[in-house]
């Protein structure tokens, strides 16, 4: 019997939900339980099981998720771009098993709006991940406090590096009436930002097969870094290093952006071999 609620409403596009799994149990079970408020949100389901873990599949099966195995270990690249093929719905929500969920009350109106927001705003993703809740020490490096923005001194300098760190001002009071240039707020804490205003980050996003899949995965396989997690890409370095951030910068998607943000970061526990692990 699965331990998801009973279906509510649906948003009118269908979706897919596809979350990423290695080895982690317990955190793939405590994720799976508090996403249930937005479970009826979607129409697939689907844990990717890296090395078929039995006790993860069994997991998955126990909250209605469609579990799908591999036979070694993808790497967090590889294995989000399996997630995003996994549902034949073009609009996809693809993380991490340790994005837990924040805000169960409210979560499955603002998940349900950034699905329609995704399509009407014309977005290429939205992120959904836990934001700072004031500015960190890099966004004043290049600002000065108050609005208009005004840049320090090292702003004018890096002008671009300055300008990806603007999203952080949507944490500020005066932000929702202010604004910043490439942020538009839409109500409901959500913006649509330029993604020149912002890195990409892997956290906890909704997207679009075509975008996710044939712009962004596409460019990371054509140009790959010789940072590696466990010896394999994990997708945010190759979109953010140094040497290939003007392209995603340059190219000033639609991303939207949701604050205080609904995903945080809780993981239990890691495989031995995982490089990541504290000792």
């Amino acid at each position: 019997m699965s331990n998801h609620p009973a279906p509510r409403p649906a948003p009118a596009k269908p979706a897919g939900i596809s979350i990423l799994t290695w080895k982690a149990p317990k955190t793939l079970r405590n994720t799976l339980a508090a996403l249930a408020p937005i479970y009826p949100l979607f129409s697939e389901h689907y844990v990717l099981c890296q090395e078929g873990d039995p006790e993860e599949i069994e997991i998955a099966r126990q909250f209605g998720y469609t579990p799908v195995t591999t036979d070694r270990n993808l790497g967090i690249q590889e294995g989000l771009a399996r997630c995003a093929e996994l549902p034949e719905a073009e609009t996809v929500m693809v993380m991490e098993c340790d994005c837990m969920l924040r805000d169960p009350q409210n979560a499955a109106a603002l998940v349900a709006r950034c699905i329609t927001l995704l399509d009407e705003q014309d977005l290429q993703a939205i992120q959904l991940q836990v934001r700072p809740e004031q500015p960190t020490t890099r966004y004043w490096h290049y600002w000065k406090p108050g609005f208009p923005l005004r840049p320090t001194l090292a702003g004018r300098l890096r002008r671009e590096s300055a300008n990806a760190r603007t999203n952080e001002a949507v944490c500020l009071p005066d932000f929702p009436h202010q604004g910043i240039d490439d942020i538009e707020p839409l109500g409901d804490g959500i913006f649509v930002a330029r993604s020149n205003t912002l890195n990409w980050c892997n956290r906890s996003f909704l997207t679009t097969k075509g975008f996710f899949l044939d712009t962004l995965i596409r460019f990371a396989r054509e140009h790959p870094t010789s940072r590696k997690v466990n010896g394999l890409p994990d997708l945010e370095h190759p979109i953010n290093c140094p040497q290939n951030r003007h392209w995603w910068r340059g190219q000033k998607f639609r991303i939207g952006i949701v604050y205080p943000g609904l995903f945080g970061h809780h993981r239990l526990e890691r495989p031995q071999d995982d490089e990541k692990k504290v000792i």
